[in-house]
């Protein structure tokens, strides 16, 4: 029986572009709002400098947070596609099974997905807290996979 039915085959590895997806979406969204709401104000020519010019847009204090709060779960979901990836190519390298493969990307990509919601989305300190559980359960499946691979290449002869 298969964790995964009906992934016969192994289809990991896509989950890295699909990871440069989920981190561009919130910047893409931030984009959108800035020249939606203050038009002219984001240019794409220096864009790291109109990020810093938005203090300026004369946005709500609601949407200038999430604006500055999707810009960095952006940021922070780049960080996180390198290490995913690293940990992803040696799982495959190393033959861990597609089932494996399969769980530990789709928590990662699940986790991604709703930290940037939560990053978006939570303005208060109190609950801020669901965020980081969303940010632990990816790194966890990051070094889920990781384990897995050096358990595989351990017994190899080199």
């Amino acid at each position: 029986m298969y964790l995964t039915p009906g992934l016969k085959h192994n289809y990991s590895l896509y989950a890295i572009p699909a990871g440069w997806l989920i981190g561009m979406a919130p910047l893409w969204w931030a984009i959108f709002q800035t020249d939606k709401t203050s038009p002219g104000v984001y240019s794409n020519a220096k864009p790291k400098e109109s990020w810093t010019r938005l203090h300026e847009a004369g946005l709500s204090p609601k949407l200038y947070g999430r604006i500055t709060r999707a810009i960095a779960a952006n940021d922070n979901t780049h960080t996180n596609l390198a290490l995913f990836a690293a940990c992803l190519v040696a799982a495959n390298a190393a033959h861990v099974h597609r089932d494996t493969l399969h769980a530990c990307v789709a928590t990662w990509i699940g986790s991604r997905i709703a930290y940037t919601l939560a990053y978006v989305m939570i303005e208060d300190d109190k609950c801020s807290w669901i965020r980081s559980g969303f940010y632990f359960t990816g790194i966890f499946s990051c070094f889920t996979l990781v384990v897995k691979a050096a358990d595989r290449f351990k017994s190899l002869t080199w």
